[in-house]
């Protein structure tokens, strides 16, 4: 699956959360009209049908799974996320990873990063609190994440 990155100087405006009771992320407020879910592990990312741009994420991140970490979020710009290629709309959702890929917290900064934290690419704050890194083939790297509060690991 390949991503585009538009720096736009902007981000969805949208509260990134971490529900522990229920092991899951959530941004609010909820887009209710999507065209289908990209799926990061158990991870979907809300795409709508303008321009197929990620605006939302949520799903199950068991945090007895998170890795502790040091690992700082990249530097990153503000603007969209898109998925290139021609999904259709109404199927459902489509994986980005076969395998599920490791889960890094760093408790000092509140950073929670699926993927490779060390991987090099272009990074696009797509979402408040969202950071998504693509490589120079416009392959997915790394998702950072930023919820209001984490748990106690």
């Amino acid at each position: 699956m390949k991503f585009q990155i538009e720096y736009t100087g902007t981000a969805e405006q949208k509260t990134l959360i971490y529900d522990i009771e229920e092991c899951s992320f959530d941004t609010e407020p909820t887009v209710r009209e999507i065209a289908f879910d990209v799926v990061l592990n158990k991870l979907n990312l809300t795409v709508i049908d303008d321009d197929n741009k990620i605006v939302q994420i949520w799903g199950f991140s068991g945090y007895n799974e998170w890795i502790k970490s040091n690992y700082e979020v990249p530097e990153s710009k503000k603007g969209t996320l898109k998925v290139l290629g021609d999904l259709t709309s109404g199927i459902g959702s489509y994986l980005i990873n076969k395998k599920d890929l490791p889960i890094y917290v760093n408790t000092q900064s509140g950073w929670v990063c699926v993927g490779d934290p060390e991987g090099k690419g272009n990074a696009v704050e797509f979402i408040n609190n969202c950071v998504a890194v693509i490589d120079d083939d416009k392959e997915f790297v790394s998702l950072w994440l930023k919820p209001q509060s984490i748990p106690i690991i």
